[in-house]
């Protein structure tokens, strides 16, 4: 019976503590709030980025530079 009256003080005691220090804070508005006129510069930048890779990928397709040499399979057995 102690332990429960102890374990409820605390917990009345904690929410009390967490009251207490939330209508203490300052509330100067909206943590959002801002300015909405700045410039956003991420489309025109991902577009450039397609459009170089676009650019870089039709020039290495037409003049490959080495030839691709098959690959080995390696067998788990036989690595040794």
């Amino acid at each position: 019976m102690t332990a429960i009256l102890f374990a409820l003080a605390v917990v009345a005691l904690v929410v009390y503590g967490l009251e207490r220090n939330h209508r203490r804070q300052l509330h100067l508005g909206s943590r959002l709030a801002g300015s909405t006129t700045a410039e956003d510069r991420d489309l025109p930048r991902v577009v450039a980025d397609l459009h170089a890779a676009a650019a870089h990928t039709t020039t290495t397709r037409t003049a490959p530079r080495h030839q691709a040499r098959p690959v080995r399979s390696i067998h788990p057995a036989r690595s040794a």
